[in-house]
């Protein structure tokens, strides 16, 4: 039953996705997290099917798919490991996006091609140690010198950050907040070690650190001092993209209850019978329709053309608590073992968890909600 009307094409995409998802994540989704180590061969994998340039156009390489298209990969990919999800995302949703829509043509030559073929992974710098919600502030700088500029400061919680070739960051300028592309290894450049995590393990993040670090006029990406707003419609899209990753990790929590409570057996039947698991049973369904409703609509509003902040806003703050309050369900569920990590559900808890925080936290999704119904000149970030 096709009840989301997708077209024939986003039921090809979902078929596939879900095959690979089968086969060659869901048996490495406990040792990934286990060893939390990043799965290069998954990633390698998912550019030979062509998924790693999901976001970008066809003419620089990628597949060019609807942001419709690109939210069934994500919700498929999480529900199979909130890791590999996550890196994912930040990879086709973030640094290769900006390259895609901003980059100069020059620039989508150079990087793109490794990038959408999986051979380099990207990443996306814009929290800093000091904060993340007013990244229209930064605090590392860019000073202009002839045809270089010099940047200093740092990035934290840098998804990819260990592994990646490839960094599209921001920094103050002259004229305001300018975007750059970065490559590992120029001087100046240091990456910390992978940050230890509640959840997400194998999904690495690292502080990045810029010592002086001269990069050339031609890797800024667009105008100087236009950054902020490159990133900003950038996120946009990419609260949608992580709603999507919120309601995966829901949906595998709330398949894994669903099996459970028709096998654990009590007072002679099994614990589905009750009615106290009927009720926990239909609020964590209701809540990933609405999630997934919520996500689909703000997706279709993009692929139309339409603005799309509040919606996107909505989905990824609803998604994100909706998920958190079904993982929490699925460990109730399955009690003792829900809480053991021979279990998968205490797992989907943690990796959910992050999505409260990252891609904007869940108290500023609500101030740009009611910023857009209510103008800026009643809500403010202060």
């Amino acid at each position: 039953m096709n009840k989301y009307f997708l077209t024939d094409d986003q039921l090809a995409i979902q078929e596939a996705i879900r095959r690979f998802c089968a086969e060659r994540i869901v048996p490495r989704a406990r040792d990934i997290d286990e060893a939390d180590e990043f799965p290069h061969d998954i990633f390698r994998g998912l550019g030979e099917l062509g998924f790693m340039g999901a976001s970008s156009s066809v003419d620089v390489g990628g597949a060019g798919l609807d942001l419709v298209s690109i939210c069934i990969v994500l919700e498929e990919i999480s529900k199979a490991s909130g890791a590999v999800g996550s890196s994912y995302n930040a990879h086709i949703g973030l640094a290769s996006t900006v390259l895609a829509e901003h980059g100069s043509p020059a620039q989508q030559r150079k990087y793109l091609p490794d990038l959408t073929s999986g051979r380099k992974i990207g990443a996306f710098g814009l929290t800093e140690p000091s904060g993340g919600s007013n990244a229209a502030d930064p605090k590392t700088t860019a000073v202009r010198r002839g045809d270089y500029f010099h940047i200093n400061g740092s990035k934290a919680f840098n998804t990819n950050g260990w592994v990646a070739d490839t960094f599209v960051i921001t920094a103050r300028t002259t004229n305001g907040v300018t975007a750059f592309v970065l490559e590992r290894g120029m001087p100046g450049f240091a990456i910390g070690k992978p940050d230890r995590k509640m959840g997400v393990h194998g999904s690495p993040t690292s502080t990045l650190y810029f010592d002086d670090v001269i990069v050339p006029l031609e890797n800024m990406i667009g105008e100087e001092g236009t950054g902020f707003r490159k990133f900003a419609r950038t996120l946009d899209k990419g609260r949608v993209n992580v709603a999507s990753l919120s309601v995966g990790l829901a949906q595998a929590s709330y398949e894994a209850a669903v099996e459970y409570v028709q096998q654990r057996t009590q007072f002679g039947k099994p614990i589905g019978a009750f009615q106290g698991i009927h009720m926990q049973i239909a609020e964590m369904a209701t809540d990933i329709e609405a999630a997934r409703l919520l996500t689909l609509n703000a997706a279709r509003m993009y692929d139309a053309g339409m603005p799309i902040k509040k919606e996107a806003s909505i989905a990824k703050y609803f998604a994100a608590e909706a998920s958190l309050r079904v993982c929490d369900k699925a460990i109730e569920i399955l009690g003792g073992y829900g809480y053991l990590r021979d279990f998968p559900v205490e797992r989907y808890y943690r990796d959910a968890k992050m999505y409260q925080i990252g891609e904007g936290t869940s108290q500023i999704q609500r101030i740009v909600i009611a910023r857009e119904i209510l103008g800026k000149q009643l809500v403010s970030f202060s």
